[in-house]
């Protein structure tokens, strides 16, 4: 029996050590946020912003486009989760339009889509031209943000946007 309690022991701590590293890997609050912009579409997930501190992502589109952006909230808590979901359209520092403002109550184990889109029309209207811009994304004390590079239709015609950059 004593030879077995061993056995037992190391098979147990084996066991716990896997199922910690499920939980951790599995449970909280995960967002992902998709963007289309011409005909390209781009998926941005915690984990590629989270490995480097100095990624930014950012999508490139013509003046004249509109850039769909789809925001995904998962609660893989086994508690509720509300929040406040607000996005922005920024110029270095200066807030340029609000796009969207929801609060969202997740179950347990549930998700939520936000869709929204950005237009040149829309930066016009605030006085804007052709830039680089700012889409934040807030929810509770988590900021996201996201570059868009609007450029003129016809100096980039001919260019090809450059392939989804895959982070290992």
């Amino acid at each position: 029996m004593r030879k077995n309690l061993f056995l037992y022991l190391a098979l147990a701590c084996f066991i716990g050590l896997i199922v910690i590293f499920v939980f951790d890997g599995y449970l909280g609050i995960y967002d992902t946020v998709y963007i289309t912009a011409g005909e390209y579409e781009q998926t941005i997930e915690l984990d590629q912003r989270n490995r480097y501190d100095d990624y930014k992502p950012s999508v490139r589109a013509d003046w004249g486009d509109k850039v769909m952006f789809s925001y995904e909230v998962n609660n893989r808590r086994f508690s509720r989760y509300d929040t406040t979901i607000q996005v922005s359209v920024w110029k270095e520092d200066a807030k340029i339009i609000d796009l969207v403002a929801e609060d969202k109550a997740l179950e347990s184990f549930d998700e939520a889509k936000i869709e929204w889109t950005l237009t040149s029309q829309e930066l016009e209207k605030a006085g804007m031209g052709i830039d680089n811009y700012t889409v934040k994304i807030n929810r509770g004390d988590v900021e996201r943000k996201i570059i868009v590079r609007f450029s003129s239709p016809e100096k980039t015609a001919d260019l090809e946007p450059p392939p989804p950059v895959e982070i290992d």
